[in-house]
């Protein structure tokens, strides 16, 4: 997710107009969504909405978050201010170091994600967060993967590239590869892939700060040595992952990448990408995590959160949002009935999109949410401000 300014999605006189829309007895849980993905939201606001007001009779309203690390702030403020009930959202889209953040705030209720039905269909492997024990208090939601996407029509790549292949190829193509600043999510990832290429040893349950220290500074003298060979030779860089993808469009830069495997599908139906766009993975593979649910220690409506976020977990919850927005399939395939598993590999992928199967076995744990937080600043010391 990405993580830059809490905005909220529904103008007042739009909140209004939906509440007068309300039935008797109808109840409301507010959502705090990354708002980044247009067709997501949409998707939200019509189809889910819709559902969820049929099974349950509540209302879901969006409150979309483009900084999840500020939420938590909002919430830890909130904490501090002793607003203990009626806070600013029942349900919260989260993950790594922001659900650390927030676990050691306190300013979760739970545990709640051990009880509900849908959990048993998420693999053993999502009870832990960036390295983080969730321990009931988020429930696993979206399944994501760092992939890049190029136009095989305007650039030849190697076959077969991993992160030495790039580096290379950049110094070849001088300003035409850059990546999103981080502490945005997706500049963030890129350099991590930095980062594990130099500590393959890395700790995923926990942070070794010696071990950090050893490779840590080869990674950022890499980033560094690349930066004369970037985009605007390294002078600025791109803010969001959107404005990566313009540029890309725009044919400034070669290359685009995202969390979202599908990504160069949907910009292609969208019209911004040319059909002959496709992604890649470096070799031997790259990022991949799963994003969570979770309830707020002073949601107004837990007890209805609890129930929409159980709903959001089921397969024909999933199976529609994958069908409609080209997410990733987050569910485990092997726990469902032949049916269920047929009506999964009946979803539609686009050209753009590589195969599950090859996405899986390209798939590389993220490492403890402290080597993203220590590497993120090591970054904007070493090599933003070099």
């Amino acid at each position: 997710m990405n993580r830059r300014t809490f905005v909220q999605t529904l103008p007042a006189a739009a909140v209004a107009t939906a509440c007068s829309r309300r039935t008797a007895g109808e109840r409301e849980v507010a959502f705090a969504m990354w708002g980044g993905d247009e067709e997501r939201n949409h998707h939200f606001r019509g189809p889910v909405a819709e559902d969820i007001r049929r099974r349950f009779n509540i209302r879901l309203r969006l409150v979309t978050v483009a900084d999840t690390a500020e939420f938590i702030t909002k919430l830890i403020t909130e904490k501090h201010a002793g607003r203990t009930e009626g806070g600013s959202a029942d349900i919260v889209w989260m993950n790594g170091e922001n659900f650390r953040s927030a676990r050691q705030a306190g300013i979760l209720w739970g545990p709640f994600a051990e009880s509900l039905s849908n959990i048993a269909l998420y693999p053993a492997s999502t009870r832990l967060d960036f390295g983080t024990p969730t321990d009931g208090f988020e429930a696993p939601w979206q399944k994501a993967q760092f992939v890049f996407a190029w136009d095989p029509a305007r650039t030849a790549l190697p076959a077969g590239l991993g992160l030495d292949g790039l580096f290379s190829w950049l110094r070849q193509h001088p300003g035409r590869f850059t990546y999103v600043a981080p502490p945005d999510f997706t500049g963030s990832a890129f350099i991590r892939h930095v980062l594990l290429a130099y500590g393959e040893r890395i700790r995923f349950a926990d942070f070794d700060r010696e071990f950090y220290e050893d490779v840590a500074p080869a990674a950022l003298k890499r980033l560094l040595d690349i930066r004369p060979f970037l985009w605007r030779r390294g002078e600025t860089y791109p803010a969001t992952a959107r404005e990566l993808d313009r540029l890309f469009a725009n044919n400034e830069i070669d290359l685009s990448m995202n969390y979202n495997p599908a990504f160069a599908s949907v910009r292609i139906a969208r019209g911004e990408f040319p059909a002959t766009v496709r992604t890649f993975v470096l070799l031997p593979g790259t990022l991949f995590n799963y994003s969570y649910l979770a309830i707020p220690f002073n949601a107004a409506a837990k007890d209805d959160a609890k129930a929409v976020i159980d709903h959001m977990l089921s397969f024909d919850a999933q199976l529609a949002l994958s069908r409609e927005v080209q997410s990733p399939f987050p569910i485990e395939v092997s726990r469902l009935d032949p049916a269920r598993r047929a009506q999964v590999e009946a979803l539609p992928r686009e050209a753009a999109t590589l195969s599950d199967s090859w996405l899986a076995a390209h798939a590389l744990p993220e490492p403890h949410a402290d080597y993203l937080i220590q590497f993120e600043r090591d970054w904007q010391a070493e090599v933003l401000r070099a």
